[in-house]
């Protein structure tokens, strides 16, 4: 099972084609320089890498700021919750 789950990674991998950008980004990179009037591919680079680590970074932090929230309500109820006098 290991070896076959192996081989078809290594397949996969191999024969994967190479994606160089979404269709919406290269056609964004192919317009820009036209409007600006400047043409400085390293800084749209810069600015798509950016937006890229930017959306990436909100659904982390989104389901991080979820959990504290449900961790706090989680510990408040512990706190309150009241134990009968025998025990359990």
């Amino acid at each position: 099972m290991g070896r076959r789950l192996l081989l078809a990674f290594i397949l996969i991998v191999a024969f994967a084609p190479v994606a160089l950008a979404c269709p919406n980004c290269k056609e964004a990179v192919a317009a820009s320089g036209d409007q600006t009037g400047e043409d400085d591919p390293l800084r749209e680079a810069r600015a798509y890498n950016s937006s890229i680590l930017f959306m990436l970074a909100v659904p982390y932090s989104m389901l991080g700021a979820g959990g504290i929230v449900g961790y706090r309500l989680y510990r408040s109820a512990q706190k309150h919750r009241t134990t009968p006098p025998g025990g359990l």
